[in-house]
């Protein structure tokens, strides 16, 4: 292996281990004060797109890492709700330095080749996260309480994490382009963000997202009702949304390495497609045969826009203003998953029952897969005199 693909994967590995850690405790903070969370969130990370377009990776990552360890230290000894809402709040503003974002910039630097198999593995650390975290914390908070459970998480993010950042990633090889001091995106081929805001891709890429957010986040947000609903238990119903994200992890390298062959805008359609389709599977899930086909058929493809949108990103518009253009797209992401749970309640009230709403999802999904196959690379009427000569671009 040469160098510099054996230096590409211990990034990755180092990746992996971030995202283990950030998204690990997110599900136990959902049942708190997930909007605190969310809008740090929302708010942060376009704010560290930004830096990472300027400032080398290490320096952003591990210093979101830090501000998310010193968050959970604060949580793990909150004794009243305002401490807990501005240390869960200084949480989702390290994630914005250190999380999906950060992750995905780096990675589409490293692998200009197998970007959809490198963003789909290391990708797969929010769900290996929020399966394994939750069992060790589950454990713990049931024997000492919520406080240790906070405790228990900035431990591993004080002692791996952060270290394996700090020495091990960088935004890009250092063979890749001349950068210029201070500024290390600015040699990189690809578009400036005004320029990319006057493209089609974009803006198919903001529908892709917002799609995604709102329709995953309806339909797993309301899951374990709707299951109990339908005659399952309680004990059943959490059991299926673990498989659900382990068959989510499994999916996203093959849906990668699909992109990697077919071009990841058709890859990220194909599996909006499959989970459209398979919304109507659950809805028929009060038999178990319907039940293990859906955690089959749609949870494999479940998360493929997490890894195919960084990828399509990239090819399109390049990686000069990378981290600027996808912290923007998190946010509309993030407006989605935070709208998706509120218009699926209300319908639910309207209609009596989860059948249109979910109904409604599967074709807000399809509007996702429309948009990802009219994501192509811009056409040379919008592609600016400096971007025609370097921008990557993908002609699938």
């Amino acid at each position: 292996m040469k160098k510099r693909e054996h230096h590409a994967w211990i990034v990755a590995v180092s990746l992996f281990l971030s995202l283990f850690k950030a998204f690990g405790w997110s599900h136990g903070r959902v049942s708190w004060i997930p909007g605190g969370l969310s809008l740090a969130i929302a708010v942060s990370t376009p704010i560290s797109g930004w830096v990472f377009d300027r400032i080398e990776a290490r320096y952003v990552m591990t210093a979101g890492a830090l501000l998310t360890v010193l968050g959970l230290f604060c949580a793990s000894s909150a004794h009243s709700f305002v401490p807990l809402l501005l240390s869960v709040i200084l949480i989702g503003a390290g994630l914005g330095g250190c999380g999906l974002m950060a992750a995905s910039t780096v990675i589409v630097n490293w692998f200009p080749e197998r970007r959809g198999m490198a963003l789909g593995i290391i990708t797969t650390g929010m769900e290996a996260g929020g399966m394994a975290m939750a069992l060790v914390v589950g454990s713990v908070i049931a024997a000492h309480g919520w406080r240790s459970g906070y405790f228990t998480l900035a431990i591993p993010g004080l002692l791996i994490v952060v270290p394996m950042l700090a020495i091990f990633v960088r935004t890009r090889p250092a063979s890749a382009t001349p950068q210029s001091m201070g500024k290390p995106a600015d040699a990189v081929p690809g578009y400036e963000v005004s320029e990319a805001l006057r493209t089609r891709a974009y803006w198919m890429l903001v529908v892709a997202k917002f799609s995604f957010g709102f329709a995953a986040g309806g339909i797993f947000h309301h899951l374990v009702a709707y299951l109990e609903g339908i005659g399952y238990t309680q004990h059943s119903s959490t059991l299926v949304i673990s498989i659900l994200l382990g068959m989510a992890a499994a999916g996203k390298p093959f849906m990668g390495a699909l992109g990697d062959r077919i071009g990841g805008k058709n890859s990220m359609g194909i599996g909006f497609l499959i989970i459209s389709a398979g919304v109507f599977l659950l809805l028929s899930a009060s038999q178990p045969v319907m039940l293990v086909a859906w955690l089959i058929i749609f949870g494999l493809a479940a998360a493929t826009p997490v890894g195919l949108v960084p990828m399509v990103l990239a090819e399109t518009l390049g990686l000069k203003r990378f981290g600027t253009l996808f912290g923007w797209l998190n946010t509309t992401y993030m407006a989605g998953l935070f709208t998706g749970p509120i218009v699926v309640g209300w319908m639910t009230d309207m209609t009596g029952g989860y059948t249109k709403p979910y109904e409604f999802c599967s074709l807000v999904y399809l509007m996702g897969a429309v948009a990802s196959f009219l994501c192509a690379a811009p056409r040379p009427s919008e592609t600016p005199v400096m971007a025609k000569a370097s921008t990557s671009t993908s002609t699938v």
